[in-house]
């Protein structure tokens, strides 16, 4: 029994082991000039005047209901994310209109005993320990074919996606929108689901406004 505690415990570290860095966004302080501009451009001129009769939440909020989402393409978000499986970085690089830097198994190895166990086989300790030995199975075959000469580039082929990597991802304010309407629905699968749960909290914490609904709707419910 006390094994079988333990291999829960490890189960869960590995599950738990990934983490979403803000590296970068565009300051607050730029998104009031920026709705003034977006209103200038409704009406012909830099109007400043609209502040004074609604808020930036409120107008914000127009914009959404309008569906006038582009000012928002001028916020824009980097984040560094690791502890993540290539079976998450292969969706995520779906989305195309952002930008990637990703670890390289070209150039290195990804640690032999740090992998992603998919949140489903957490309970089904048959699943998890025929998971496990497929993932051993794919590094002793990735390092048997470099004992051979095989370079390190061409042995990754047998490497299992659940390995872990890291990314850098830059997405813009609007972009982000769509990927959490996408990924932070009930049908995502559970690991980007997850991924893009912990982006929107760090975005709704930057810029309420923009994503006050998405948190609602994804997080608090």
């Amino acid at each position: 029994m006390d094994a079988l505690l333990k291999e829960e415990k490890e189960v869960n570290i590995m599950v738990q082991a990934m983490k979403v860095e803000l590296a970068d966004c565009t300051n607050y302080d730029f998104y009031k000039k920026l709705l003034i501009l977006t209103h200038g451009t409704r009406s012909n001129r830099k109007e400043e005047s609209w502040h004074s009769k609604k808020s930036i939440e409120d107008f914000t909020k127009d914009l959404i209901s309008w569906g006038h989402e582009g000012p928002f393409e001028h916020i824009k978000f980097t984040f560094f994310v690791s502890g993540i499986s290539r079976v998450l970085t292969h969706q995520l690089v779906r989305h195309r209109i952002a930008s990637y830097l990703q670890m390289s198994n070209r150039h290195s190895e990804p640690l032999a005993t740090a992998y992603v166990i998919p949140e489903p086989l957490l309970n089904n300790h048959k699943a998890i320990g025929m998971y496990e030995r497929m993932i051993e199975q794919g590094w002793d075959n990735y390092k048997t074919l470099q004992d051979y000469g095989v370079r390190r580039e061409d042995a990754r082929y047998v490497l299992p996606p659940g390995y872990f990597t890291h990314i850098l991802v830059t997405m813009n304010g609007r972009e982000l929108r769509h990927f959490f309407q996408l990924r932070c629905s009930k049908d995502a699968q559970d690991e980007i689901r997850t991924l893009a749960k912990k982006m929107l909290i760090i975005c709704y914490g930057k810029f309420p406004a923009i994503y006050e609904d998405l948190y609602d709707k994804y997080v608090l419910k």
